[in-house]
């Protein structure tokens, strides 16, 4: 048995609770450097999308 964080653990356990904590330090530095390149922004780039696909109507003028 191994003294850790978590308290007396095996072995086994002790590297399942290591490769847990470096996933998720890696998760961390993934979504850190996404939210920095704004991979998931869809706004991003040009003009809006939405606006540049609705139909331009024009009015008749009123007669009467």
């Amino acid at each position: 048995m191994q003294h850790t964080e978590y308290g007396y653990v095996s072995p086994v356990e002790n590297h399942c609770y290591r490769d847990l904590e470096r996933w998720l330090a890696d998760k961390k530095k993934r979504e850190r450097r996404a939210d920095k390149h704004g991979a998931f922004n869809l706004h991003k780039g040009g003009g809006d999308h939405a606006k540049s696909k609705t139909l331009q109507t024009t009015r008749m003028p009123c007669h009467g």
